[in-house]
């Protein structure tokens, strides 16, 4: 869809006088809000000291007790997780600190096609009947009442580490670690499944002294970028020492899946994480079983390792291609609906695994929530995505007399209803955007300060580098520069799926990369003039050093 290009405004009196930083620089950094000087130094170079206490969550001792309690007496610990990249990590995580701490721990992952999201009463039973006296969940729990009251009947007892917003009352589980309970007064909201999972480790090696919970870091920043939560606050700090871990990585699982990606370089940023490691780790439980990415994380054999990574490369290709298939069917539907304030489609037997992928690629398209459902056998399991501040969560709330049950977060949920339901269920969430004026406009391009020619410098782009780890709320700043004059331009890519130009920006000479965006040539000659939103940065290449630009949208003149 066309973008609306909009540069945010602020006012100069606003700017903080900061000699030390260009003033580039400091627009950037109070365009996020930061214009003390200590602010500043905390967001350019995070301080791993100023991650909040754990036990500021309400129930952080008493599970802390409890699971050395188990320790002590040998109790069975059994973490039960559900089957993405976030909570694969969180299980990894408190698998591998509980094993530091030689626990008895097993784990339980719920397999997506047969079980579905979260805890279920047959798992619970028997996890119980295998002897366990304590079950923690990762990244699911907060909604599972029933099986709380399971657990308590069963005299096992429950502790919920997960980061899901509450839908109804708290399960009467023995502890829940939740920065968004509203009991509780965590002062950072956003933390993900596995941060909720590290917090529960420091908590626990607080008590040890051994400081080992800094070794998981690098599966925290994983799964926190998988799981696209803001990266700014406590999340900052976890992914920048995240990536500085992974870099020397323990974990033989992990130096595989790089290998197996081709990824030979130590300088990782978050979009290893988030575009080819998280894919990987996804794609098990997309559509074969996540367990084949958690026995990867936590190997401690080369060989098995290999073996692991290689499969969940094959998976992911796989997934790439029914994700291709899928989206084609269910942008043939919206096509028909297009007009509507929220979109929906549906398949038979679509593969469960994709559909949120699937509504998250039409939800960007369209530029509107998109709910893609797989039907079989009577029931719909469906997974929704949002846009903007379109709660979608609150949204299935409207329409839950026709749910089984649903849950997530308010830009991302998973739900299921009976087929036969699914018009009746959308025309209510229709209702639910009409009852609130939702406008669809076209998509907007931020752009975070226009540039000038004499803006291209060395010590910019240097600086630029220091404001990441970039993601959720702390996105890669992007610039418009007007007038480039197109130098020359070529194809490039396996497919020739991408274009490479060499553009004039005043007294510059600049590589420039539309990625995916081939189709330009056709309006492209040497000399045409363009305005460009762009993210400025570097490209290395055989020891040579050179500025880049990474093209995002274009306009030509006429």
């Amino acid at each position: 869809m066309k973008k609306r290009w909009i540069v945010k405004q602020i006012e100069t009196k606003d700017l903080p006088s900061l000699p030390e930083y260009p003033a580039l620089i400091v627009r950037l950094l109070a365009l996020r809000g930061i214009t003390e000087t200590e602010s500043i130094r905390d967001f350019l170079d995070p301080d791993f000291a100023k991650l909040h206490d754990p036990f500021l969550f309400k129930d952080m001792q008493k599970a802390i007790e409890r699971v050395f309690q188990a320790i002590d007496k040998k109790e069975k610990i059994t973490i039960y997780a559900d089957y993405d990249a976030d909570a694969i990590t969180a299980c990894s995580v408190l698998f591998l600190a509980l094993k530091k701490l030689e626990a008895q721990v097993s784990y339980y992952i719920p397999d997506r096609f047969s079980e579905g999201y979260g805890m279920n009463e047959d798992a619970v039973k028997k996890i119980a009947a295998d002897g366990t006296r304590l079950i923690i969940t990762v990244d699911c729990g907060t909604n599972a009442i029933e099986e709380a009251n399971l657990c308590k009947a069963l005299g096992v007892d429950l502790i919920i580490t997960d980061h899901h917003e509450l839908t109804g009352p708290l399960p009467r589980a023995f502890a829940v670690v939740n920065p968004k309970n509203p009991q509780d007064e965590y002062p950072f909201a956003y933390l993900t499944g596995v941060g909720v999972a590290f917090k529960l480790a420091q908590g626990l090696f607080s008590k040890t002294g051994s400081g080992y919970e800094k070794w998981l870091l690098d599966l925290v920043a994983l799964g926190t970028v998988a799981d696209c939560q803001s990266l700014a606050g406590e999340n900052r700090i976890l992914v920048s020492f995240g990536l500085k871990v992974l870099a020397k990585t323990r974990w033989i699982g992990l130096r595989a899946l790089l290998a197996t990606a081709a990824l030979k370089s130590n300088k990782f940023d978050t979009f290893t994480l988030g575009f080819i490691l998280a894919p990987r780790i996804n794609a098990a439980g997309r559509i074969k079983h996540a367990d084949i990415a958690f026995r990867l994380l936590i190997s401690e054999d080369p060989q098995q390792a290999q073996s692991l990574a290689l499969e969940l490369n094959g998976l992911n290709k796989h997934r790439q291609m029914l994700t291709e298939q899928i989206t084609s069917e269910a942008r043939s539907q919206i096509e028909l609906i297009s007009d509507k304030k929220v979109l929906l489609a549906h398949g038979s037997d679509w593969p469960k695994g994709v559909v949120g992928l699937v509504a998250g690629r039409l939800a960007e398209e369209y530029n509107r929530p998109v709910l893609a459902l797989s039907t079989a056998e009577g029931l719909a399991v469906g997974s929704a995505r949002s846009v903007a501040d379109f709660d979608i969560v609150a949204a299935l709330n409207f329409a839950k007399d026709f749910l089984h049950k649903y849950g997530g977060h308010t830009q991302a949920a998973g739900f299921t209803l009976a087929s036969e339901n699914i018009m009746n269920f959308y025309q209510k969430l229709l209702d639910y955007a009409e009852n609130l004026n939702l406008t669809i406009n076209d998509p907007v391009l931020e752009i975070d300060a226009e540039l000038q020619p004499s803006d291209v410098t060395w010590e910019n782009i240097n600086f630029l580098d220091s404001l990441g780890p970039f993601g959720i709320g702390n996105p890669k700043p992007k610039f418009v520069g007007r007038g480039l004059e197109v130098f020359d331009f070529r194809l490039v890519g396996s497919t020739s799926q991408h274009l490479k130009m060499r553009v004039k920006f005043g007294e510059h000479l600049l590589e420039a990369m539309a990625f995916g965006q081939s189709f330009l040539q056709e309006s492209l000659n040497p000399g045409q003039r363009l305005d460009a939103v762009f993210e400025l940065g570097s490209n290395e290449w055989n020891g040579n050093k050179s500025m880049q630009l990474k093209i995002l949208d274009t306009k030509f003149y006429d």
